[in-house]
């Protein structure tokens, strides 16, 4: 275990991070620097090979740093990779949070986690050395509110007909001078008082619900409150997501859930976009219609998705759940 010592800039900006009741948590200080928060269900090994990597990480001189597992509810061997895990450089906690829906664990973990700096990744990423200083160094010496870091395709799983949007649907981050929109989870990390800002994660949102937009949302927040967000893509970590994501119809179940995640936000938000005409879908159709025929072409010669037909597919449904929503 490292020191329970701490570093002055941390331990003065402890001082003062008074959650007002908008947060998850009630909690008015940080015990630790840094708490590395991983939420799972149900994915054992792709945490257990997570876990083994960051057996490699760095933790900064004079740093303590927890890793808290968040549990939501699974049936398989989580909890004993979790206990099983040897990461000498830093505690490791284990929450079961059963309440379905990532919302839910992210809240919980929140609520438990005992550092200054909040750093959350996914359960099926790798982490490089050293991730935690990159991430957190600018939240500590208040150089920053949160931290959107990079997210890179595993070699094995990239494909050269995976562009546009579909890379941003495997949760890539990447672009050198354009930030996603809000933030994304599966490399994020925000101060306790950003947290108290944001509020709580929308647990209609996200795996589990709705499907998406949680961390985006969570994002705009701190936006909207006016905090400084450092987008640093060259901290990435490296998303190894099951390959059958790749498939044309987990691209298909993910444009529809996309649609419905980002009409949850719209008619929430009350932006001009809840209220869509036809004339805005007939504007859509020869488009869609011409990728339909591309993507029935390319999957027939080569099973492969098509970037621009999924694109339009998207909005066709994103369309329809606005109506709804608007009904």
């Amino acid at each position: 275990m490292p020191s329970k010592s701490v570093s002055r800039k941390s331990q003065t900006m402890r001082t003062g991070f008074l959650n007002k009741g908008a947060g998850p948590t009630t909690s008015a200080s940080a015990e630790l620097d840094v708490s590395i928060i991983i939420c799972t269900r149900n994915r054992g090994e792709h945490l257990r090979a997570s876990l083994a990597r960051m057996r490699d990480l760095i933790v900064p001189e004079s740093w303590c740093v927890e890793l808290l597992i968040v549990d939501n509810g699974s049936s398989d061997d989580t909890r004993a990779v979790v206990e099983a895990a040897q990461l000498p450089q830093m505690s490791v906690r284990y929450l079961f949070a059963p309440t379905p829906g990532k919302g839910h664990a992210y809240n919980a973990g929140l609520a438990a986690a005992r550092g200054a700096a909040l750093l959350l990744t996914d359960d099926d990423t790798r982490v490089p050395c050293d991730w935690i200083e990159r991430m957190c160094r600018p939240l500590l010496d208040g150089e920053a509110d949160a931290v959107q870091g990079g997210v890179t395709i595993a070699p094995h799983l990239d494909r050269h007909w995976l562009k546009g949007v579909l890379r941003t649907w495997v949760a890539e981050v990447r672009d050198p001078e354009f930030r996603p929109e809000g933030l994304v989870g599966a490399n994020m990390a925000f101060t306790r008082r950003a947290m108290a800002l944001g509020g709580a994660f929308d647990t209609e949102l996200g795996p589990g619900a709705a499907g998406f937009y949680d961390d985006t949302l969570f994002g705009w927040s701190l936006e909207r409150a006016g905090l400084r967000i450092l987008y640093r893509p060259s901290a990435a970590v490296e998303h190894h997501f099951d390959p059958d994501r790749l498939s044309l119809q987990a691209f298909l179940d993910t444009a529809r859930r996309m649609a419905a995640s980002r009409a949850l936000v719209i008619t929430r938000i009350g932006t001009a976009e809840a209220r869509p005409g036809w004339s805005a879908l007939l504007r859509r159709l020869p488009g869609l219609m011409f990728r339909a025929a591309t993507q029935a072409w390319r999957y027939a010669v080569a099973k492969q998705p098509d970037p621009g037909f999924l694109y339009h597919y998207y909005q066709l449904h994103l369309w329809r759940a606005l109506r709804r929503r608007a009904a």
